[in-house]
């Protein structure tokens, strides 16, 4: 099971020295989305994260920073999708969106991943309710996009939504909401999906 983390919404202070200690510890994807900060704010914060790892940076705005620093994830958020849904992709970029119905899966098939949510009450946004019924589990025709978990997932959860048959997890409360335990945080769940890969549930 794939393990991403998103930033917290608003800046902080330490965040890009915290984000290269994730990498560290094996990070591969970090998806850099803040609300109400302007192009220079982006730029302070990619030139804080170590250049080896500006690769598994995904923007998901100011796209137009990917070439200068060397980014090769481009994100759309849902709404920049179906405004431009009949551009077609470039092929030297990893693409990932959001959807928050699974009857969108259809609609997303030309991109690599896609966020889905939010699967349980968010950690992150109070009021923000989880879509997820009991019993869940995903069923899948297609092997593309990869769908990712998003939405109140901690520690505790990770056990359910590896259950419901989610291709990844995304973590964003689990390591802002505390960020001197961000790192521990990090290394529990990446020991967890470690042990998904090594013992599979098996698909019915």
């Amino acid at each position: 099971m794939e393990l991403i983390v998103i930033a917290k919404p608003t800046v902080f202070k330490e965040e890009s020295d915290l984000v290269n200690r994730l990498f560290e510890a094996g990070l591969q994807v970090f998806h850099l989305r803040k609300e109400n900060v302007g192009e220079a704010g982006y730029r302070k914060i990619i030139e804080g994260i170590s250049s080896e790892y500006h690769p598994r940076i995904a923007l998901h705005h100011f796209h137009s920073l990917a070439n200068e620093y060397h980014i090769n994830r481009i994100h759309h958020t849902e709404s920049f999708r179906k405004e431009r849904n009949h551009e077609a992709l470039a092929e030297n970029k990893i693409y990932s969106t959001s959807i928050h119905h699974l009857t969108d899966m259809e609609q997303v098939g030309q991109y690599d991943y896609s966020f889905f949510g939010p699967v349980f009450n968010s950690l992150s946004k109070p009021g923000y309710q989880g879509v997820i019924p009991p019993g869940f589990r995903l069923e899948k025709q297609h092997i593309k996009p990869k769908i990712i978990a998003l939405g109140g997932i901690g520690l505790n959860q990770m056990d359910q939504v590896n259950e419901m048959n989610f291709d990844g997890i995304a973590l964003l409360g689990t390591i802002w909401n505390d960020p001197a335990q961000g790192l521990l945080n990090f290394k529990k769940a990446q020991a967890k999906c470690l042990a998904y890969h090594q013992n599979p549930i098996t698909k019915s």
